[in-house]
């Protein structure tokens, strides 16, 4: 059986790793959401002239 000190190492490593794992998710998808930027301000620019 799980003592509480056990329980909360287990606790705090998971939330750890899901921290970890959307920070490189974020830091992977960055430079397609830039460039999906750039595009769309480019269209909209074109849009508006």
């Amino acid at each position: 059986m799980l003592t509480i000190p056990d329980l909360t190492l287990l606790f705090m490593v998971v939330v750890s790793s899901l921290a970890v794992a959307l920070v490189y998710m974020l830091h992977e998808l960055e430079p397609q959401l830039a460039r999906l930027r750039q595009k769309g301000g480019r269209v909209m620019r074109d849009r508006v002239k």
